[in-house]
Formats: structure tokens, sequence, C-alpha cells
């Protein structure tokens, strides 16, 4: 319904939307409707520091649109700053938006469905413009190319400056399969999220696994550590977690101190950094059930986990080896 309501707008397959939100199911299914109307869709952090960080990704991306959730700093935080880059938006009609500051920039939804504001369409407004007849009208994905562009995503800048990276169908659904392969993932499985699902390979995995695998996902919260993390686990009996070293170090020291027990969680997945010694040695100790933890470095070229291990001595040194279909080559640059 979604994807059709987007199509409804005014939107044409191949705009570049902009999805500026975390864990929550519509975040989820804007950018899964994006990829079924064959618009191109990227995903971003909605805490922003100031208006310049909102402006320089809307142009720098070209988007054409913008999808709003809330933030974790204020109620309407990202149609203040919209306002504030482009100030055009008060007076201007749905789907019409007219800006110097953001000139490709047309459509701007809210899922804040409390408020209501000129220019703007609600997430609940597109839903609704959707019909059985502009569903039968969507794109025939049987006929598309696996390597069409689906997303544009920004890499990290830890390295260097974020850029854009372009990732096609293949590419998000083959990096699900091959980590989601990796660590066991299936039919009789449910995997408990605690990362954001702005990261790219972190959606691509938590996003796709349940069509490519069959298993169940779980995101209790958007906030860094889920609030109902351990209720979560506890009702829908997950058996892999996955999460970073640093937030799973302050789980493990809370459910120390609530003498909280998770039974059903069979596997660890942190991924981002080296695990400690010490955070290995809580894990055996307090989640007395896993038997595998594993270690890997997300990638967002490739919208996944292509370097991953599950042996505790290769862990303290390094963050894995390739997976399958993957290959690590180093460069270096030999001028002075």
């Amino acid at each position: 319904m979604l994807a059709a309501g987007l199509l409804s707008t005014g939107l044409e397959a191949e705009d570049r939307v902009l999805i500026c939100g975390s864990n929550n199911a519509h975040f989820l299914v804007s950018a899964l409707a994006c990829a079924r109307s064959g618009l191109v869709f990227s995903l971003m952090n909605p805490n922003f520091s100031n208006p310049q960080q909102l402006l320089y990704a809307l142009n720098k991306g070209e988007f054409r649109a913008i999808i709003c959730f809330p933030a974790n700093k204020e109620a309407e935080f990202l149609n203040a700053l919209l306002n504030e880059i482009a100030t055009e938006l008060k007076h201007s009609a749905k789907g019409h938006v007219s800006s110097k500051a953001l000139p490709k920039l047309t459509h701007v939804i809210t899922a804040e469905e409390d408020h209501k504001h000129a220019g703007t369409f609600t997430l609940s407004e597109v839903y609704g413009r959707s019909s059985r007849e502009r569903i039968e009208k969507l794109p025939n994905f049987d006929g598309w190319d696996p390597h069409k562009l689906v997303a544009l995503q920004y890499t990290t800048g830890v390295s260097a400056r974020p850029k854009l990276v372009g990732l096609s169908h293949y590419q998000l659904v083959n990096g699900c399969r091959v980590a989601a392969q990796a660590v066991g993932l299936n039919d009789s499985t449910a995997l408990c999220c605690a990362l954001p699902l702005f990261k790219m390979p972190i959606f691509a995995l938590v996003a796709l696994a349940p069509f490519v695998t069959g298993t169940r996902v779980i995101f209790p919260s958007p906030s860094p550590l889920p609030k109902f993390l351990f209720d979560s686990i506890k009702k829908y009996q997950c058996t892999q977690l996955l999460t970073n070293a640093v937030a799973l170090r302050l789980v493990l020291k809370i459910a120390l101190s609530q003498r909280v027990e998770l039974p059903s969680i069979k596997t660890v997945i942190l991924v981002g950094e080296r695990v400690p010694g010490e955070l290995l040695n809580s894990i055996r100790k307090q989640l007395v059930n896993v038997e595998q933890t594993f270690n890997g470095y997300m990638l967002t070229e490739v919208a996944t986990i292509p370097i991953m291990t599950n042996d505790p001595a290769n862990m303290l040194k390094s963050v894995g080896k390739p997976l399958s279909g993957f290959t690590v080559w180093f460069e270096f640059d030999l001028q002075p």
C-alpha cells in the first residue's frame, strides 16, 4: 500500500528518498516500499547536530523526498530544521516544495501524525492514497534487473570523508544471505536487534532475513539501549542477539544488577569493533546457554558484515576473516 501511495504523490521511479529515523516498523516498511515502487532510498540518523548537516545530506544526495521520523531530541525536530533551511516550506503545496536552498526537494513526509504543516504529507495520508488500481500499476518486479540501483547510503566517515555509495537489489539480498548463513539464522531462530536500523548493513540483515531465511526479527525500540530489550528477548524467546561490545557490556551490567537471566540466547553477534577478553568472560558467565559468539566488521559499501569470526582467540586480535563470496586485499600508497 505504501509503495503505491508514494507514487500517487507525484514521485516517479528512480527518484531519491531520504528516510531519517530508526527502529520502528514504519521506518522499515518505508524503505521496503521505496524499493517496491522503484524509488531509490537512503537511511540516516534523524539526530542531526545542526541544520547544515541536513542541508548537506539532502543536496549532496539530490533527494527529491524526505520521510521524517521522530528524533531523540524533541518533537518535530526534523520539521523545525527543514523550516529553518527552507522557509518556503510554510507556503508550499504538498508535493510541490520549491526552495532555493534545497533545489531538488519537492516532497516532505512526516511520520509524526499529531502534527500537520503546509507543504508536508503525513505518512498516514500517503498510505491512504493507495488503492487497488494503484497497487496493480506498481512496476512489475519480475522483470527487474537484480543489479538495478535500490539504495544510496552515506559511509560512516571513519577512515575518510563520508561518501555516497550505490547499492543494488542483489547486493542487499546477497549481503543478507551471506551474513544470515554465517550466524545460523533459519526458520526456527529469532533475532533480537539492539543496533540502529539506519546503518545499512544492519537494515539489510534485519529487514531481509525473514524473507531470505524465514527467521523472526525483533527490534524493541529506537533507543541505543532498548528499554524493552529484556522483555522482548523473553517474550519472543530470541535465540540470537545482535549488538556491539560497548552496548553489550552495559546490558550485562544491568542484567547482573537486576538479576535478569536470558536463557533463550544461543548466539551473540557483535559488530563494529574488537571484543575485549573481559566481555567474552562475562558472556560465558551470564549468558549460560550461548553456544557461539561472533564478531564482525560492517561495511556500508557492500551493505553487510563481510568480515566475521566466531573464534574467541581470533576476536582479541582482529575482527575476523572474509565470509564466503568476499575477498580482502590491502592497498598501500607507496608514494612519498
